[in-house]
C-alpha cells in the first residue's frame, strides 16, 4: 500500500553520496523524485541504515530500502 503525500515524478538524476567509514564514495541516480522525498537506485549492501539523517547539499532521512536502493525523505529544503 502506497502511503505518499506527494505525486512522485520519474527523472534520473546523479547523486553523489560520500560515506567514507562504511562506503567511501558511490555515484547513484535518482528513480523519482516529489517535493518530500526521492527514490535512489542502489544495491541494497550500499543503502544506509534506515532512520539515518544524512546533511550535504540536501538533508534526508533514509526511510526505506529495497534491493533496488533506497527512499529518502527531504528534512529542510523547500521546493516551492
Amino acid at each position: 500500500m502506497e502511503r505518499r503525500d506527494e505525486e512522485r515524478q520519474e527523472v534520473s538524476l546523479s547523486l553523489e553520496i560520500i560515506d567514507p567509514p562504511r562506503l567511501g564514495k558511490v555515484r547513484p541516480h535518482t528513480r523519482d523524485l516529489s517535493k518530500k522525498g526521492a527514490y535512489i537506485l542502489l544495491d541494497r549492501d550500499k543503502c544506509l541504515p534506515i532512520g539515518r539523517d544524512e546533511t550535504s547539499t540536501v538533508s534526508a532521512r533514509v526511510g526505506r530500502v529495497t534491493d533496488q536502493g533506497m527512499g529518502v525523505l527531504f528534512l529542510d529544503y523547500d521546493f516551492m
